[in-house]
């Protein structure tokens, strides 16, 4: 294969067989005087097969330059693993991307063979009495989630009919069902089975445990996944020590002289260091019942203070020292201020426009209290610092909006969180932090976040699309209620957090994405 995309040109794709000697290669821009790096590799590397695997046992494990182990790169799918495993995964917020299987859009009603997709309690490290109490737990857990989602659906589609919803006909006017031509109505009901069957599944998710298995790809840098592998083996779970050792086994395989410092003495003391951080958790026997997400702001700056420094930061990309450009702006009027942040707020022409870093000069702490279901997604959110606690089940639990509307599903609902409560206790008894695999999403969860005004933007205008889950949705319009109330002179700055209620809120998406695929198709 030829090893670079083009011979002349200064920008080009380094394409070498091997991905460590492409790290090797791009490192050497630092210490040479070459032009053209086309030049080192012929010099250094085409007659050296040895020579990338040499450098970084020179450089990495002698010298201890971690910042060239960012130079390789591996993808890496993680199949079957828990959803307290992929949390602890997921808390690396630089160096790795991720994409995880939806339980929004995937049904976990059916088994393989023989066993609904949770983790055993052999992979987990129970045994004995409560290894049968966790895994009948977990069967009942999931035929529970089977039983309710044709009840759901059902009850979704008598109490939103798809000829109670308007659509786009072929003129891009809004009519009724009745009224839309074959090939519309076609795509109407297409989108409307989609949607029922989406608001279905976000709901009896809450159902579903910590334990229920899911797929991950991972992409990333070596030095990342060195601090993944650190991280897994310092939880002291027996499902995490074991995708750690599985990780560096097959990244051992592509990349040995850089992942082979995960044995080092070094890395040892640094997974006891991580073991010793976490600390004992004791979880306390609470009076649990049915709750409902909120959120708690724990402190954020000054308004009048954070209002001079966005416009001063605004302000400096123009011209001047910070010092005088504060001084000018401590001395306008507020109305000029607010002024400067309305005219800047204008220029967004759709969220997609985010605001710029001087909005991540404003600083929030909140206590967010939301479920588990939610929680995952809220995780993902990078400029989130969350801290967390184990998932139990002592800070109540979250019943999804039409399963409490239905007395019926409502008391086998709330039958099956009391049972989950029982089963958590008694087996945190004997290891809290194996006792999480057990808990449903519909449980609270309660994180600190710390954050920026710029992150809340985003997020609160991307998490309250008609098209979010309804609890991602009400965590954005509480945040922007709460900078609306203690920042006012900057909120103008959130211009699209959609505070509407939406029935089948993906209907519209599904309806976009229905007619993109038939006009790629024809």
């Amino acid at each position: 294969m030829e090893n670079f995309s083009n011979e002349h040109g200064d920008v080009f794709l380094i394409k070498t067989a091997r991905m460590i000697d492409r790290g090797a290669l791009m490192s050497r821009y630092s210490r040479t005087a070459s032009l053209d790096i086309r030049d080192v590799y012929k010099r250094e590397f085409l007659d050296n097969p040895d020579r990338g695997k040499d450098f970084y046992k020179k450089i990495f494990l002698e010298y201890g330059d971690e910042s060239v182990a960012e130079l390789t790169t591996a993808q890496v799918a993680v199949q079957n693993i828990s959803n307290i495993a992929t949390k602890v995964i997921e808390e690396s917020r630089i160096g790795l991307s991720y994409l995880e299987k939806s339980s929004r859009y995937v049904r976990y009603d059916r088994k393989v063979n023989g066993r609904y997709l949770y983790s055993s309690a052999t992979k987990i490290g129970l045994n004995g009495k409560s290894a049968e109490i966790y895994e009948k737990h977990c069967d009942f857990l999931f035929e529970t989630y089977s039983d309710f989602y044709p009840l759901l659906s059902g009850i979704l589609r008598k109490k939103y009919p798809v000829t109670s919803f308007m659509f786009p006909s072929k003129n891009g006017n809004e009519v009724d069902f009745e009224s839309l031509d074959e090939t519309n109505r076609e795509i109407a009901l297409k989108s409307y089975e989609s949607s029922v069957r989406a608001a279905t599944l976000d709901e009896i998710r809450s159902l579903l445990p910590a334990s229920t298995l899911t797929n991950m790809g991972i992409s990333g840098n070596g030095r990342s996944f060195i601090s993944l592998i650190q991280r897994l083996k310092g939880t002291g779970l027996v499902e995490c020590m074991k995708l750690a050792d599985d990780l560096y086994q097959e990244l051992h395989k592509e990349l040995p002289e850089l992942i082979d410092s995960v044995t080092t003495e070094r890395s040892e003391k640094l997974v006891s260091y991580l073991k010793q951080v976490n600390g004992e958790y004791k979880p306390e026997k609470r009076n649990v019942s049915p709750d409902t997400t909120g959120i708690k702001l724990i402190r954020c700056d000054n308004g009048d203070e954070s209002l001079d420094r966005v416009v001063t930061m605004i302000l400096y990309n123009q011209s001047g020292l910070y010092d005088e450009i504060q001084k000018t702006v401590e001395s306008m009027p507020r109305p000029e201020k607010e002024n400067i942040i309305s005219l800047y707020s204008k220029i967004r022409e759709n969220r997609r426009f985010k605001p710029g870093r001087a909005f991540e000069s404003v600083n929030f702490t909140f206590e967010i209290r939301t479920n588990f279901g939610a929680f995952r997604d809220l995780q993902r959110h990078r400029f989130l610092g969350i801290i967390r606690k184990p998932l139990s089940t002592e800070f109540g639990y979250e019943i999804p909006e039409t399963i409490n509307s239905s007395p019926n599903l409502r008391k086998t609902f709330v039958d099956a969180m009391d049972r989950s409560i029982d089963v958590y206790r008694q087996l945190s008894d004997q290891d809290p932090y194996v006792a999480q695999y057990c808990v449903p999403y519909a449980f609270m969860y309660p994180v600190v976040v710390n954050t920026n005004l710029r992150e809340i933007v985003y997020f609160s205008e991307l998490r309250s699309t008609p098209q979010a889950h309804i609890d991602l949705r009400k965590i954005a319009a509480l945040l922007h209620e709460e900078v609306m109330r203690t920042h006012p002179g900057l909120s103008s700055i959130m211009k699209y957090v959609d505070h509407n209620r939406y029935v089948l809120g993906r209907l519209s998406s599904e309806v976009r994405k229905e007619n993109r695929l038939k006009d790629f198709k024809n």
